[in-house]
């Protein structure tokens, strides 16, 4: 009798995601690397980081929450079961929000016990994560603040930087992932500008962990990325677009449905899966494959940045989202104020305000009294619906927006109410500072940066765009010259 060669056993067959979940798998495998074969538990949790992202990204854009997306998501990744969908749970285990990152916890842990082995990183993955420092760079106009902190595990060490600007109520306008080797070099550059403007104007403050929570989470959470930020992301998947040609359109389409027929017996096989979830999984990553926008800017430092011309424009904010908030959630809650202490204006301080303004030698210099008033209650109203931070103290970068932003999208006046603005905001620049004890060369730094501002005014009041907004939707001022 023959001898037969005996063959081995066939591999487990794993399901597969649909193509264009695998080609975007790929894209994002090509700027974060592959999470299979990373170095480090950082590069991975950037790669998930940014997928989390671009889900968020894709939900804001049809008006749906993302935590169902990622719920799914999970059970999507356990289904499939392979080494490659069981390094991204292992990894949205480390920065999804901490229901997801429980679930998927659970989920590689199955597949685990499945025979699918994690990736070599992972084991360094389990280590705690440690708060290094944090500071706080800020002016003394509260428009707005660089918050700067640094973290590790095991042997990642790395910083993130945001910028919070109260001119954008609160918001996250610029983020960067440093290396904190470079720390110390970044806060002696900062402390060398400040000793080239006015004493007092900005300051740098080390900040505790439960202080820097309190500063930046919300920021984060508040945040929401806008269509310009969208274009932006859209250039890394460009070859995944590419790929599919017009003539196989209907193939194509055929290839997925096909796909997910399968997955949906897949789904019948398994009833602890929870279905509707899944289905608002595939939907997410449908739209997040249809119209891609996450993942442009690799947030990972690196040694070519400085010669990079993006590198002024920071990193994307979608894709290190997740990231920053999985480092907060670790520091401890922030303490609340005493006794529900509540600060501030509303409007119905601005009547005695005004009167203080308009009882201030600066204002009192000026024509036309009752338009300088009606300025005066311009700036307060606008300051107290569009920024973070209550009036009357407002810096550059917001007496910068209410010139050349909010008063020419809002505000409609004849031209004896224009040539008051500018004396009525120098006036009200010098009385703003004087009333909270501010040096006098700071007020003098305060009153040359608005004059700046005003060069470009008479451009953005003529703006087409702005003319259209102010009659459509502005005010007119009441006051008059006569």
């Amino acid at each position: 009798m023959p001898n037969r060669r005996a063959h081995p056993p066939s591999p487990a067959r794993h399901p597969e995601l649909p193509p264009e979940f695998g080609q975007l798998f790929d894209a994002l495998d090509e700027v974060y690397g592959d999470p299979r074969t990373v170095r480090t538990p950082l590069d991975a949790e950037l790669w998930a980081s940014a997928f989390l992202g671009g889900l968020w990204t894709a939900a804001l854009q049809q008006d749906d929450e993302p935590e169902g997306a990622e719920l799914g998501l999970v059970e999507v990744l356990e289904l499939v079961g392979s080494p490659r969908t069981q390094a991204v749970l292992c990894a949205l285990a480390s920065v999804a929000s901490p229901e997801v990152a429980a679930r998927a916890g659970q989920a590689s842990e199955r597949l685990f016990h499945k025979g699918v082995r994690r990736p070599e990183w992972y084991g360094a993955a389990l280590q705690q994560v440690e708060f290094l420092e944090a500071w706080s760079v800020s002016d003394v106009f509260a428009d707005g603040e660089l918050l700067i902190a640094a973290f590790k595990r095991g042997k990642d060490r790395y910083a993130f930087t945001a910028t919070v600007a109260n001119n954008a109520q609160g918001t996250v306008v610029e983020v960067l992932l440093v290396d904190p080797v470079d720390l110390p070099d970044i806060l002696g550059e900062i402390r060398a500008e400040f000793a080239e403007g006015p004493e007092g104007v900005f300051s740098l403050d080390k900040l505790d962990a439960g202080e820097l929570r309190r500063r930046l989470e919300p920021a984060v959470r508040e945040t929401l990325v806008d269509d310009e930020e969208d274009d932006e992301f859209e250039d890394v998947f460009e070859e995944v677009d590419d790929e599919d040609d017009d003539e196989d359109e209907d193939q194509d389409g055929l290839n997925e449905l096909d796909e997910l027929g399968r997955l949906d017996e897949e789904l019948e096989d398994e009833p602890a899966l929870q279905t509707e979830a899944v289905d608002e999984a595939f939907a997410e990553l449908d739209a997040l494959a249809a119209q891609p926008d996450a993942h442009s800017h690799h947030a990972e430092y690196d040694e070519d940045d400085e010669d990079d011309e993006e590198e002024d424009e920071g990193d994307d904010f979608a894709a290190l989202r997740a990231l920053m908030l999985s480092r907060l959630a670790v520091l401890p809650e922030p303490a609340e104020l005493p006794g529900g202490a509540d600060f501030g204006y509303d409007l119905d301080d601005l009547p005695p305000l005004l009167d203080e303004f308009a009882a201030s030698a600066d204002a009192r210099a000026l024509p036309h009294q009752a338009i300088v008033r009606e300025w005066g209650e311009v700036f307060a109203r606008l300051g107290l619906t569009e920024f973070a931070g209550d009036p009357p103290l407002f810096g550059p970068e917001k007496f910068d927006t209410l010139i050349n932003v909010l008063i020419p999208a809002r505000v409609n006046a004849d031209d004896a109410q224009l040539e008051l603005l500018e004396p009525a905001a120098m006036a009200w620049a010098r009385w703003s500072t004087r009333r909270v004890g501010l040096a006098e060369p700071i007020a003098d730094y305060l009153v040359e940066a608005v004059g700046e501002s005003f060069e470009d005014f008479p451009q953005s009041y003529a703006d087409p765009v702005f003319t259209m907004d102010r009659h459509m939707f502005g005010f007119t001022m009441q006051s008059s010259a006569g």
